[in-house]
C-alpha cells in the first residue's frame, strides 16, 4: 500500500512507518518531529515562533499538500495535525479526503470530544482536567470558554472529522471509551501503542548503589501532567531515605537522551493523570525500568491482563499516600527486580510494534476492501 502518515506523538508512527516500510509498504511520515524530541521524519514541518513562523508554516504544508494524493492510507495523529485554527485545518482535511482513497486517525491526545468527556462526563474518575468534580489545577488556571479544544469552530471541525473518516485506531483505554460515544463503533480498532522492542534491549535492575528515581518532564507541562507535584514528593522522600534513594529531574531532552537517562535509572515516574501508561513509559518498561504512571484497573480489564507491572499513579490518592508506596517499593529489591522483568514480558505481550502494525493493516485493508 501507499501511506502517507501525517503527525507524530512520542515516536508513534516513527516505530509504525519504519515497520511497514519494511514490510515492503510504500510509505511517507511528515511531522515537525517531536519537537525538541528529534523523533524520525521523512519530511519535517515545524512552526516556528511568530508571524513570519506562520507565514512559513503554512507555506510549507500548502507547497507539500499537491503531493499529497494518490494514497491508498492517509493516517492523521490527532485532530489537530497541523497547528493550525480549525477552519484551517477542515480545508486540509477535506482536499486529503478528496484526493486520496482512504483517511483515518489514530486516537491519543487530546481533541475536543475526549476533552469534553474529561471535563463533563462520568466516563472517568479522574483525568489532567478533573478530580471527582473538582477541577484540577491546570484547568483553574484554563479560561475554559475560549480554551482551544472547547471552541464552537473546534467543536464543528471535529464533528465532521469524525463523521467524515473511513476509520480510527485508538491506542489506549480511555482514548477507545471516549471515542466510541461520538464515533460509529464499528470504524475503530483498538490497537495498543507500538513500542520498537528489537532496539530497546532488556537490563535486568543492578542495586550497586541508592535506587535512582528519574522524573521526566515534558514542555510547560509540569501542572498538567502532575510531573511538578510527583517531583515534591519525591524530594521529600530523598530527605527521609538520605542515601538510600536519589532523584533527578529532567526536561525537554530529544528522545535518544532520554532513553539513555532511563538506563542509568531504577525507577521513572511519569504521569499522574492518566489511567494508561504512554509511549515513554512503555519505552521504560521494555528497557527493564519501573515505570511509575497510569496503570488503572480499567487500563488491565481491556487488555484482560493479570499481570500488573505498573507502579500507579492516582491523583485520587494523597501525596503522603503515595509517598509511602513509593517508599515501600524503594526498600524492596526483590519486588523491584519482579516488576523490572513483568514489565519487560507486559510490552512484548501487547505493544510490540510487528503486533500493532498488523492490527493497523488489518483495519485499513478491511475498510479499503470494502470500498
Amino acid at each position: 500500500m501507499k501511506i502517507l502518515m501525517i503527525g507524530d506523538y512520542s515516536n508513534l508512527h516513527a516505530y509504525l512507518a519504519e515497520e511497514l516500510k519494511n514490510r515492503g509498504h510504500e510509505v511517507t511520515l511528515a511531522s515537525n518531529r517531536g519537537g525538541y524530541m528529534k523523533t524520525a521524519s521523512d519530511i519535517e514541518l515545524s512552526r516556528k515562533p511568530g508571524i513570519i513562523g506562520a507565514f512559513k508554516y503554512m507555506y510549507d504544508i500548502l507547497s507539500y499538500l499537491p503531493s499529497w494524493t494518490g494514497y491508498d492510507v492517509v493516517q492523521l495523529i490527532n485532530p489537530s495535525t497541523f497547528f493550525l485554527k480549525s477552519n484551517k485545518l477542515r480545508i486540509i482535511y477535506d482536499i486529503l479526503k478528496k484526493n486520496n482513497k482512504s483517511v483515518f486517525l489514530t486516537l491519543c491526545g487530546d481533541d475536543h470530544f475526549f476533552v469534553k468527556d474529561c471535563l463533563d462526563s462520568d466516563l472517568f474518575r479522574f483525568s489532567e482536567y478533573r478530580i471527582g468534580l473538582e477541577k484540577t489545577e491546570y484547568v483553574k488556571n484554563i479560561q475554559l470558554d475560549k480554551f482551544v479544544y472547547l471552541t464552537p469552530e473546534m467543536a464543528r471541525y471535529t464533528s465532521h472529522l469524525y463523521d467524515t473518516l473511513d476509520g480510527a485506531m485508538s491506542t489506549l483505554p480511555e482514548y477507545d471509551m471516549s471515542a466510541r460515544r461520538h464515533m460509529d463503533p464499528d470504524k475503530i480498532l483498538f490497537t495498543n501503542l507500538p513500542i520498537k522492542l528489537d532496539s530497546l534491549k532488556y537490563e535486568p535492575l543492578n542495586f550497586d548503589g541508592p535506587v535512582k528515581i528519574l522524573v521526566a518532564m515534558k514542555g510547560n507541562k509540569e501542572i498538567q501532567k502532575g510531573t511538578a507535584k510527583m517531583l515534591d514528593i519525591c524530594k521529600g522522600l530523598e530527605k527521609e531515605l538520605p542515601g538510600e534513594c536519589e532523584v533527578r529531574a529532567v526536561k525537554n531532552l530529544p528522545l535518544s537522551d532520554y532513553l539513555d537517562e532511563i538506563r542509568k535509572s531504577h525507577i521513572v515516574i511519569d504521569q499522574l493523570y492518566s489511567y494508561s501508561p504512554g509511549m515513554n513509559a512503555l519505552q521504560t518498561m521494555a528497557l527493564g525500568r519501573i515505570t511509575a504512571s497510569g496503570g488503572q484497573h480499567e487500563f488491565y480489564e481491556y487488555l484482560g491482563e493479570t499481570n500488573h507491572p505498573i507502579f500507579c499513579l492516582s491523583p485520587l490518592e494523597d501525596d503522603e499516600t503515595i509517598k509511602n508506596r513509593l517508599k515501600d517499593l524503594i526498600l524492596d529489591k526483590e519486588r523491584m527486580k519482579k516488576m523490572s522483568e513483568s514489565g519487560r514480558k507486559f510490552v512484548e505481550n501487547h505493544n510490540d510494534v510487528k503486533m500493532v502494525t498488523s492490527l493497523f493493516e488489518k483495519h485499513w485493508s478491511g475498510v479499503i476492501n470494502k470500498m
